[in-house]
């Protein structure tokens, strides 16, 4: 990305005593065990569809035992699941647990990649997933990034059939076999074949086998196995207990899991090349006499016994003391080696060299964002903690270059400020892989280079030339945000590079169809929201509304604009020239900056949890008007939030008075007053305190009250299983994942098909990504279930919709995703959604 930055130093060098953190931290034992690590020259990459499908304790244990290069390809970034910690879903839960599988990374020492792979939700089979993928395209991410990982061994963790029992996970497995041999064909994908990348031949393909229940046991004693439940004593842990700490990291989806410790038994089969006797590595030479490390004088042994020979004189308490011969090390491989190794190594070696003398540096900023055509200050900070002597020479960022030939002073942080102007050409931070529209389910990536990074590089990042023992070297720090929180302490944040306006429409939908409606939808607006990231005076603005890409509205205005300051216009709909109910209207920004008219689109997404870093992205807000008649009866919802949804807000724009309800509203006095009570997605899941409300839930539904709970997932507790329904009824994994697949009525007269809405099979046009999951089944006679449906070549199921009578009220359990159809603006998921809602009162 193009980054043109003008830098103005305006303090050479003050010293002082602050303090920083550390971080990471690298103890002298962390540093031998790098340097053990030069040793070791294999590679293991694990393949699998999802965060979460990793086998984290044996990442682990190939990364920090074998001390192999470990990486996982997740084909998939998540982004079609379910979020148990907020409402986030699609392109923002993506987001979210790439940096949770960044965190898990961070832990048990692989590294992360991605294909380019949309997830698009569950899927049964593999020919599904790679029609909606793109089989040549995501074949040709798997085997691009083979091609520049060159592993020695690949494991999938599924098989390649429906024992894998996703489609998802089906379709790794396949694509993981068929890149094997194309990697190493030079007329596969022979486009990448350049800039030094070359085919590559892994050794084998194994299937790590599981055994997650005794009916789903695909392990034998015959296969090729591991024990990886090893203990570490430089680092304490076992690697089940490392393992946990990773998978742990998926907090998104609830995996929170014990540390586990012992002997644990890893199995393998062989699906593609050379089968493992003894060794993982069987026929694989690790060492640095290997066939792609070329020495010029076929000195290969000599870096393996200089090794050695630190290793052997290595001083825990002073590690520094081995500094002398790290970077004649490092001078020796640089000068006498070549092949694909080598600036791994070196890469490793010079954190090694900083890591021994206590050498830390960063560049950060006190501010989150850098504007486009603005200013920010930078500090500098380095120091030396060790007897080394190491000078300062350079400190560059990007165009910026000041020569110092600065000694550093022992254990005294030297700090340096400059005043940076990023450019107004320069890219703003957008994830790469949202940089352009989405095609199909995959992501439309332009720059081949970025394929397989699990995410951008730094929006700007420094370099400090360091000279130790008369060898330069090039270290490379980000700059971030770094900030004190009074709770949390030191932190940092990414930087962020964003335009100097933004620009949001909502709500997301206006329903002009309502009826009986209120004042908004009699009197419907759209709303925008734009701001400016400067200060000027007598700033021509104009708004402009469009659809399909033409101007439906215009405002012209001369403002005075303050940085920060958010600006509102409501536009009423009957002032705009609406075109179709078809085609979403979106809305521009233009701003005359000296007679320069720069455009906006685009308003900044802020998703901020405390176990990842902030994230940030741009995105374009659309404002769906649905003009179907939608009726609504009642009033007062009350809405007991599950994992996180967006339910209640698409209620408060039917017209409904929603109260969030939390375990200590629900009390009998308090549920009387609701015509309906609702229950998030999940919500049995992540509150088995429900179990503990169930006689007064119990109560509220007989006494003439509506209980609507949405989809729980099947593995619910046996208490909350025995106090969960008014009649037994049995949660399965069953779904519907075809978006389009027909619903049959089997109780056409019933009311909740008939009242306020008739409801008909053009209700079902539209949905995305599926119908619906988790059925119920195995129903008491007391349920009536008035929908059917099924995935193609499946049997039908009338589990996705059942509802009891009891006393005067009803209880409903639904696996129909409107958790997904609302946000999107279907209109029968509205109709559908009224339609619970009213379900009448009974005679008892």
């Amino acid at each position: 990305m193009k980054r043109l930055i003008f830098l103005f130093l305006y303090l050479i060098v003050s010293i002082s005593v602050l303090q920083a953190q550390l971080s990471p931290t690298y103890n002298s034992a962390d540093i031998y065990r790098s340097i053990q690590k030069l040793k070791v020259l294999g590679t293991v990459l694990y393949f699998a569809a999802h965060p979460d499908d990793e086998n984290t304790r044996l990442l682990a244990y190939l990364s920090k035992e074998k001390q192999y290069r470990t990486g996982y390809l997740s084909l998939t970034r998540g982004d079609g699941g379910q979020n148990l910690i907020g409402n986030e879903q699609g392109i923002d839960l993506g987001l979210i647990r790439t940096q949770e599988l960044l965190a898990a990374r961070r832990i048990d020492g692989a590294e992360q990649f991605f294909s380019r792979a949309y997830d698009f939700g569950f899927s049964k089979t593999a020919d599904e997933t790679l029609s909606f993928w793109g089989h040549d395209e995501i074949l040709a991410d798997a085997v691009w990034i083979i091609r520049n990982f060159r592993p020695d061994v690949i494991i999938t963790r599924f098989p390649g059939d429906s024992r894998a029992g996703h489609g998802h996970h089906w379709s790794s497995a396949l694509i993981a076999k068929e890149a094997f041999t194309a990697a190493a064909d030079p007329n596969k994908f022979p486009e990448q074949l350049k800039n030094g990348i070359t085919t590559w031949q892994a050794k084998r393909l194994l299937w790590n086998t599981f055994n997650f229940n005794s009916a789903n046991n695909t392990t034998s004693e015959d296969q090729f196995k591991m024990d990886v439940g090893d203990y570490n004593a430089m680092m304490g842990k076992g690697y089940g207990e490392i393992a946990s700490e990773s998978r742990s990291q998926h907090k998104s989806q609830g995996f929170g899991v014990a540390r586990q410790r012992g002997r644990a038994i890893e199995y393998f089969q062989t699906t593609a090349g050379s089968t493992p006797v003894t060794d993982l590595m069987d026929g694989v030479n690790t060492s640095w006499t290997r066939a792609e490390v070329q020495s010029l004088d076929k000195k290969n042994e000599e870096v393996q016994s200089r090794i050695n020979d630190i290793l052997q004189t290595y001083n825990y308490p002073h590690p520094e003391a081995s500094t002398g011969k790290l970077v004649a090390l490092y001078q020796f491989i640089q000068t006498q080696t070549e092949g694909s190794w080598k600036q791994q190594k070196l890469s490793e070696l010079q954190d090694i060299i900083l890591a021994a003398n206590g050498i830390f540096a960063e560049a950060v900023t006190d501010n989150r964002y850098a504007v486009q055509d603005q200013s920010s200050t930078i500090n500098f900070n380095i120091i030396r903690r060790s007897d080394t002597a190491v000078a300062l020479k350079e400190v560059r960022l990007t165009s910026f270059d000041t020569t110092l030939n600065y000694p550093l002073p022992f254990n005294q942080l030297v700090n340096m400020k400059a005043n940076l102007v990023v450019t107004k050409d320069a890219a703003e931070s957008q994830p790469y892989w949202l940089q352009q529209p989405i095609e199909g389910a995959h992501f439309n990536v332009k720059d081949q280079l970025m394929i397989g990074r699990p995410q951008n590089n730094p929006a700007l990042s420094a370099t400090f030339i360091l000279n130790i023992h008369g060898k330069d070297f090039f270290v490379q720090r980000p700059v971030s945000y770094k900030y004190t929180d009074p709770v949390k302490g030191e932190l940092y944040q990414p930087l962020t590079i964003i335009t100097p306006a933004f620009i949001s429409l909502s709500p997301g939908f206006i329903l002009t169809g309502l009826r009986p409606g209120n004042e908004y939808s009699h009197n419907p607006f759209v709303q925008v929201n734009y701001q400016f990231n400067f200060t000027k005076e007598n700033v021509p603005v104009s708004i402009k509304l469009l659809q399909q890409n033409k101007t439906i509205f215009t405002s012209d205005t001369l403002m005075n604009v303050q940085q920060g300051r958010v600006y509102t216009s409501q536009i009423p709909l009957a002032r705009v020239s609406f075109q179709s109910a078809a085609n979403p209207v979106s809305a521009i920004l233009q701003v005359d900056m000296n007679g320069s008219k720069k455009m906006y689109s685009s308003n900044l997404r802020t998703i901020a949890y405390d176990h990842i870093p902030e994230i940030h992205y741009f995105y374009r807000d659309e404002t769906r008007v649905i003009t179907d008649e939608i009726k609504t009866a009642g009033k007062n919802i009350g809405y007991f939030n599950g994992a996180g949804d967006k339910v209640a807000q698409a209620l408060i724009q039917m017209g409904y008075d929603v109260r969030i309800l939390e375990e200590k509203d629900l009390t009998a006095d308090n549920l009387k007053t609701f015509d309906a009570i609702i229950t998030g997605v999940r919500a049995y899941n992540t509150h088995e305190a429900l179990a503990d409300l169930y006689p007064v839930l119990m109560q509220y539904v007989k006494g003439g009250g509506n209980l609507i709970v949405q989809y729980n997932v099947n593995n619910i507790s046996q208490k909350t299983r025995n106090n969960f329904s008014p009649y037994p009824l049995t949660i399965t994994s069953r779904r519907v994942t075809e978006e389009n697949a027909a619903v049959d009525f089997l109780l056409p007269n019933h009311p909740v098909l008939n009242y306020p809405n008739k409801i008909t099979t053009k209700d079902f046009d539209n949905w995305i990504q599926e119908r619906s999951i988790y059925h119920a089944e195995q129903l008491d006679p007391h349920y009536e279930a008035p929908l059917s449906m099924h995935d193609l070549n499946e049997p039908a199921s009338n589990g996705s919709l059942v509802i009891a009578k009891y006393g005067k009220g009803n209880f409903v359990y639904t696996g129909l995703v409107l958790f997904r159809e609302l946000p999107a603006g279907v209109p029968g998921a509205f109709k559908l959604l009224a339609n619970l809602i009213a379900l009448p009162k009974n005679n008892e």
